[in-house]
């Protein structure tokens, strides 16, 4: 018991912690956080983006990522999610020795995750149709937060079919 209210209490002060500074970061500050995602979006996208200090990375259809676009907010959701979805399944030592492993696993799973959203917003909002029917920047927002939360239910799939394997064996 006492294991586990540590545990838990190291991701709650770890979370916060990353909350804290992720949202006293400045756009320059986030800038190479971001980049990883920049190359897969203009190969989706096929559009080139560029640094603006200050705005962040822009193209020439007139659309930004900047803070807000960063995925911060989805890493520490997902590196949270993994950590308490798997911090009972691991003794404290393994626990303290794979939570680097599973910040590095949700930085992938944003970039991923990131970088569907952006291009998906991207091809959604060259169809006519939809300026139409609903706002780009509403259109944009539900679509990320469906994907996020699709993205969170097949990991958590994934680690549910694995777990009830080693149970059950």
């Amino acid at each position: 018991m006492k294991k586990s209210i540590v545990k838990f209490g190291f991701i709650l002060l770890l979370m916060l912690s990353l909350k804290a500074i992720y949202s006293a970061s400045t756009l320059e500050q986030l800038r190479y956080f971001m980049y990883p995602m920049i190359p897969f979006i203009e190969l989706f996208s096929q559009t080139a983006f560029y640094w603006i200090p200050e705005v962040g990375y822009s193209s020439s259809l007139n659309i930004i990522i900047e803070k807000s676009c960063a995925g911060g907010n989805f890493f520490i959701i997902c590196f949270a999610f993994l950590s308490f979805k798997l911090w009972k399944f691991q003794s404290f030592l393994q626990f303290s020795l794979r939570i680097f492993f599973l910040g590095i696993c949700s930085y992938l799973i944003m970039i991923l995750a990131n970088t569907a959203r952006i291009v998906s917003a991207i091809k959604l909002a060259q169809l006519d149709a939809t300026t139409t029917f609903i706002d780009p920047k509403t259109a944009h927002l539900a679509l990320g937060s469906i994907l996020y939360v699709l993205i969170l239910l097949f990991i958590n799939h994934l680690i549910t079919l694995k777990y009830v394997k080693v149970q059950i064996s």
